[in-house]
Protein backbone atom coordinates (compact mmCIF):
# COMPACT_ATOMS: atom_id res chain seq x y z
CA UNK A 1 0.00 0.00 0.00
CA UNK A 2 1.49 3.31 -0.74
CA UNK A 3 1.89 6.54 0.95
CA UNK A 4 -1.42 8.21 -1.13
CA UNK A 5 -3.82 5.31 -0.90
CA UNK A 6 -2.98 4.86 3.23
CA UNK A 7 -3.62 8.84 3.44
CA UNK A 8 -7.02 8.04 1.70
CA UNK A 9 -8.06 5.12 3.58
CA UNK A 10 -7.18 6.68 7.31
CA UNK A 11 -7.63 10.57 6.33
CA UNK A 12 -10.24 10.49 3.14
CA UNK A 13 -12.14 6.85 4.24
CA UNK A 14 -11.05 7.11 8.32
CA UNK A 15 -10.47 3.37 8.32
CA UNK A 16 -8.43 3.36 11.82
CA UNK A 17 -9.73 0.18 13.14
CA UNK A 18 -11.73 -2.96 12.11
CA UNK A 19 -14.41 -0.86 13.96
CA UNK A 20 -13.67 2.90 12.65
CA UNK A 21 -16.27 4.64 10.51
CA UNK A 22 -16.15 7.10 7.90
CA UNK A 23 -14.89 11.07 8.27
CA UNK A 24 -17.61 12.41 5.49
CA UNK A 25 -20.34 12.71 8.20
CA UNK A 26 -18.44 14.39 10.63
CA UNK A 27 -17.05 16.77 8.11
CA UNK A 28 -20.85 17.97 6.81
CA UNK A 29 -22.72 20.17 9.58
CA UNK A 30 -20.15 23.10 9.63
CA UNK A 31 -20.39 24.05 5.51
CA UNK A 32 -24.02 22.86 5.74
CA UNK A 33 -24.83 25.79 8.88
CA UNK A 34 -22.59 28.59 7.60
CA UNK A 35 -23.80 28.18 3.52
CA UNK A 36 -27.24 27.47 5.02
CA UNK A 37 -27.29 30.76 7.06
CA UNK A 38 -25.39 32.64 3.81
CA UNK A 39 -28.49 31.75 1.47
CA UNK A 40 -31.34 32.60 4.05
CA UNK A 41 -29.59 36.04 4.74
CA UNK A 42 -29.24 36.80 1.19
CA UNK A 43 -32.62 35.58 0.77
CA UNK A 44 -33.99 37.93 2.95
CA UNK A 45 -32.02 40.44 1.61
CA UNK A 46 -33.51 40.42 -1.35
CA UNK A 47 -37.21 40.49 -0.04
CA UNK A 48 -36.50 43.52 1.82
CA UNK A 49 -35.25 45.60 -1.26
CA UNK A 50 -37.69 44.10 -3.65
CA UNK A 51 -40.25 46.30 -4.71
CA UNK A 52 -43.37 44.46 -3.28
CA UNK A 53 -41.83 43.72 0.29
CA UNK A 54 -40.29 47.22 1.17
CA UNK A 55 -42.29 47.04 4.19
CA UNK A 56 -40.06 44.59 5.34
CA UNK A 57 -37.64 47.43 6.04
CA UNK A 58 -39.00 48.45 9.33
CA UNK A 59 -39.09 45.38 10.75
CA UNK A 60 -35.13 44.27 9.55
CA UNK A 61 -33.70 47.87 9.44
CA UNK A 62 -29.51 46.14 9.70
CA UNK A 63 -29.34 45.41 5.55
CA UNK A 64 -26.12 46.49 5.91
CA UNK A 65 -25.23 43.81 8.74
CA UNK A 66 -26.87 41.14 7.17
CA UNK A 67 -25.02 41.64 3.63
CA UNK A 68 -21.82 41.35 6.09
CA UNK A 69 -23.08 38.19 8.13
CA UNK A 70 -24.28 36.43 4.80
CA UNK A 71 -20.88 37.70 3.00
CA UNK A 72 -18.80 36.35 5.31
CA UNK A 73 -20.94 33.33 6.45
CA UNK A 74 -20.26 32.31 2.80
CA UNK A 75 -16.76 32.31 2.92
CA UNK A 76 -16.95 30.01 6.28
CA UNK A 77 -19.03 27.52 4.05
CA UNK A 78 -16.34 27.70 0.71
CA UNK A 79 -13.31 26.90 3.76
CA UNK A 80 -15.18 24.02 5.73
CA UNK A 81 -16.54 23.06 2.43
CA UNK A 82 -13.16 21.74 1.52
CA UNK A 83 -12.82 18.34 4.05
CA UNK A 84 -16.00 17.40 3.46
CA UNK A 85 -15.78 17.37 -0.21
CA UNK A 86 -12.79 16.05 -0.52
CA UNK A 87 -14.15 13.09 2.40
CA UNK A 88 -17.26 13.02 0.76
CA UNK A 89 -15.45 12.01 -3.01
CA UNK A 90 -13.17 9.28 -1.32
CA UNK A 91 -16.06 7.92 0.43
CA UNK A 92 -18.20 7.80 -3.37
CA UNK A 93 -14.83 6.67 -5.43
CA UNK A 94 -14.59 3.53 -2.79
CA UNK A 95 -18.26 2.90 -3.26
CA UNK A 96 -18.42 2.54 -7.10
CA UNK A 97 -15.23 0.91 -6.79
CA UNK A 98 -16.87 -1.95 -3.94
CA UNK A 99 -20.65 -1.77 -5.41
CA UNK A 100 -20.33 -0.54 -9.43
CA UNK A 101 -22.25 1.15 -11.18
CA UNK A 102 -24.77 -1.19 -12.51
CA UNK A 103 -26.42 -3.36 -10.03
CA UNK A 104 -27.94 -6.78 -11.61
CA UNK A 105 -30.25 -8.96 -9.14
CA UNK A 106 -31.12 -12.53 -10.41
CA UNK A 107 -33.12 -14.89 -8.39
CA UNK A 108 -31.15 -17.73 -6.90
CA UNK A 109 -33.27 -20.25 -8.27
CA UNK A 110 -34.18 -19.87 -11.75
CA UNK A 111 -31.41 -17.26 -12.46
CA UNK A 112 -34.25 -14.92 -13.37
CA UNK A 113 -33.26 -11.33 -13.09
CA UNK A 114 -35.58 -9.13 -10.65
CA UNK A 115 -33.24 -5.99 -11.42
CA UNK A 116 -31.39 -4.19 -13.05
CA UNK A 117 -29.95 -0.74 -13.72
CA UNK A 118 -28.01 1.69 -12.16
CA UNK A 119 -27.02 0.81 -8.29
CA UNK A 120 -29.62 2.77 -6.12
CA UNK A 121 -26.88 3.34 -3.79
CA UNK A 122 -23.98 4.94 -6.14
CA UNK A 123 -27.28 6.63 -7.68
CA UNK A 124 -28.53 8.48 -4.91
CA UNK A 125 -24.43 9.70 -3.84
CA UNK A 126 -23.93 11.18 -7.55
CA UNK A 127 -27.33 13.10 -7.24
CA UNK A 128 -25.97 14.26 -3.55
CA UNK A 129 -22.30 14.96 -4.51
CA UNK A 130 -23.53 16.80 -7.97
CA UNK A 131 -25.98 19.15 -5.75
CA UNK A 132 -23.18 19.40 -3.28
CA UNK A 133 -20.82 20.76 -6.33
CA UNK A 134 -23.55 22.94 -8.16
CA UNK A 135 -23.84 24.89 -4.76
CA UNK A 136 -19.86 25.41 -3.88
CA UNK A 137 -19.80 26.73 -7.56
CA UNK A 138 -22.62 28.95 -7.00
CA UNK A 139 -21.50 30.45 -3.43
CA UNK A 140 -17.69 31.18 -5.23
CA UNK A 141 -19.54 32.81 -7.72
CA UNK A 142 -21.31 34.82 -4.66
CA UNK A 143 -18.05 35.43 -3.34
CA UNK A 144 -16.12 36.53 -6.36
CA UNK A 145 -18.51 38.62 -7.80
CA UNK A 146 -19.36 40.76 -4.64
CA UNK A 147 -15.85 41.38 -3.04
CA UNK A 148 -15.97 44.71 -4.39
CA UNK A 149 -19.42 45.71 -3.83
CA UNK A 150 -20.20 48.53 -1.60
CA UNK A 151 -20.99 46.87 1.87
CA UNK A 152 -20.44 43.62 0.07
CA UNK A 153 -24.41 43.91 -0.88
CA UNK A 154 -25.11 41.21 -3.10
CA UNK A 155 -26.19 41.84 -6.75
CA UNK A 156 -29.66 40.54 -7.77
CA UNK A 157 -28.50 37.06 -9.17
CA UNK A 158 -26.33 36.67 -6.11
CA UNK A 159 -29.76 36.83 -4.15
CA UNK A 160 -31.18 34.09 -7.20
CA UNK A 161 -28.50 31.92 -7.03
CA UNK A 162 -28.76 31.76 -2.81
CA UNK A 163 -32.42 31.57 -3.32
CA UNK A 164 -32.50 28.57 -5.27
CA UNK A 165 -29.40 26.98 -3.63
CA UNK A 166 -30.99 26.95 -0.01
CA UNK A 167 -33.52 24.13 -1.07
CA UNK A 168 -31.29 22.33 -2.94
CA UNK A 169 -28.88 22.11 -0.36
CA UNK A 170 -31.05 20.78 2.06
CA UNK A 171 -32.24 18.02 -0.55
CA UNK A 172 -28.87 17.02 -0.64
CA UNK A 173 -28.60 16.47 3.20
CA UNK A 174 -31.35 14.86 3.02
CA UNK A 175 -30.23 12.58 0.05
CA UNK A 176 -26.69 11.99 2.23
CA UNK A 177 -29.25 10.90 5.36
CA UNK A 178 -30.45 8.43 3.11
CA UNK A 179 -27.26 6.94 2.47
CA UNK A 180 -26.74 6.40 5.97
CA UNK A 181 -30.15 5.50 7.30
CA UNK A 182 -31.77 3.88 4.23
CA UNK A 183 -28.93 2.02 1.90
CA UNK A 184 -26.57 1.87 5.42
CA UNK A 185 -23.34 3.46 3.88
CA UNK A 186 -20.48 3.76 5.90
CA UNK A 187 -22.53 1.57 8.23
CA UNK A 188 -21.17 -2.21 9.83
CA UNK A 189 -18.61 -1.99 6.86
CA UNK A 190 -15.84 -3.37 9.12
CA UNK A 191 -15.25 -5.87 11.68
CA UNK A 192 -18.10 -8.24 12.61
CA UNK A 193 -20.38 -5.09 11.70
CA UNK A 194 -20.02 -6.07 7.65
CA UNK A 195 -20.66 -9.98 8.10
CA UNK A 196 -23.71 -8.68 9.92
CA UNK A 197 -24.64 -6.52 7.01
CA UNK A 198 -23.63 -8.99 4.21
CA UNK A 199 -26.67 -11.29 5.97
CA UNK A 200 -28.75 -8.28 6.02
CA UNK A 201 -28.65 -7.56 1.98
CA UNK A 202 -28.79 -11.18 1.29
CA UNK A 203 -31.69 -11.32 3.06
CA UNK A 204 -32.79 -8.34 1.80
CA UNK A 205 -32.45 -9.84 -1.90
CA UNK A 206 -34.79 -12.97 -0.89
CA UNK A 207 -37.25 -10.40 0.29
CA UNK A 208 -37.29 -8.82 -3.00
CA UNK A 209 -37.39 -12.18 -5.02
CA UNK A 210 -40.51 -13.20 -3.10
CA UNK A 211 -42.38 -9.88 -3.58
CA UNK A 212 -41.86 -10.78 -7.36
CA UNK A 213 -42.61 -14.64 -7.00
CA UNK A 214 -45.80 -13.12 -5.24
CA UNK A 215 -46.59 -10.35 -8.56
CA UNK A 216 -46.32 -13.37 -10.77
CA UNK A 217 -48.90 -15.24 -9.19
CA UNK A 218 -51.08 -12.66 -9.38
CA UNK A 219 -49.99 -11.96 -13.13
CA UNK A 220 -49.13 -8.34 -12.14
Amino acid sequence: MNVLSTVNQVFGLGKFDDNSHPIHPSTVHFPIAFLSLAYGLDTLHGLTTSTDLKFLRAVIPHLSDISRAAYYSNILGLITAVPSALTGFSELYAMIGGKGIWQKIQKESSGETVYAGMNPTVRVGVAHGLLNDIALAASAFNWWTRRNRPGLEPSGLNVLLSAAMLPALMFSAYLGGSMVYKYGVGVQRMGEGAKVKEDMQRDEIKRMEGQTQIMERKGQ
